[in-house]
């Protein structure tokens, strides 16, 4: 169980004029929405393995507070099915989450820039299904980003985690460091890779995430994204996550 935890977590790092919803799972584009500006969106996450499912529900919203700040706040519902009469069902929210992104340094053509975050996630999932930390949990980074060939995104994020994880055997602190790639193949459709990884420690090794996916705007502000991959040294099948998100 807390291996999905710690996969999700992943995963999630969950969660713009007319800015545009962020089409990357696990850096940050420079795409904050301007003061006074709402997104809304939500995630269905799954992750599969040899003997149960898991699936995270969630909504979240980010918000302007000024032309260069946002802050964002998402709730997951978890879900865990098992497989040939493998332990119980089990259902319930996980830790909720408020964070806040900045965006310091933007070159006069948006490109390179450099954005620090800060996230906490506050003890309300069921520690005991495994749905919750039982603690506060704190993660903050940066994401370096730039562009070349006028249409490819590159992103280099660097984050800390405090993730308590009530597990002898994995370590609370941690360092994730992932990397994404967009490219815009036009102005409505763009393909996206990543690619996440941390010194937390399995029995197989340090735990990497591949993630592939492809991201459609149908009108402007309207962002559907759909992902793929699986997490390495985990016993994970496979993942997958759909994202919906709307810009006002």
């Amino acid at each position: 169980m807390k291996k999905i935890l710690i996969g999700a977590a992943l995963v999630s790092m969950v969660m713009t004029a007319s800015a545009e919803p962020l089409r990357t799972l696990f850096t940050r584009e420079n795409q904050l929405p301007e003061k006074g500006q709402l997104e809304l969106g939500a995630f269905a996450n799954t992750h599969q393995y040899p003997n149960l499912s898991g699936y995270t529900e969630s909504i979240y919203a980010r918000y302007g507070l000024f032309g260069n700040l946002a802050a964002y706040a998402f709730a997951p519902y978890h879900q865990t099915r098992v497989k040939n009469g493998f332990g119980a069902n089990l259902s319930g929210i996980g830790d909720i989450g408020l964070g806040f992104e900045v965006l310091p340094y933007e070159d006069i053509f948006k490109f390179p820039y450099i954005m620090p975050h800060l996230e906490i996630r506050f003890p309300t999932g069921d520690q005991d299904k495994g749905y919750g930390s039982g603690d506060v949990s704190i993660l903050g980074g940066v994401t370096l980003g730039t562009k070349t060939w006028e249409c490819v995104d590159w992103a280099l994020d660097i984050t800390g985690a405090h993730l308590t994880t009530n597990d002898p055997l994995l370590k609370n602190d941690t360092i994730i460091v992932s990397g994404s790639i967009v490219w815009n193949l036009d102005e409505q459709f763009a393909l996206v890779t990543e690619v996440s990884g941390s010194d937390q420690t399995y029995a197989a090794g340090h735990p990497v995430t591949f993630e592939g996916g492809m991201v459609y705007k149908p009108i402007e502000n309207l962002l559907i994204g759909i992902y793929g991959g699986k997490t390495q040294h985990t016993d994970e099948s496979w993942n997958g996550t759909v994202k919906v998100a709307y810009s006002f």
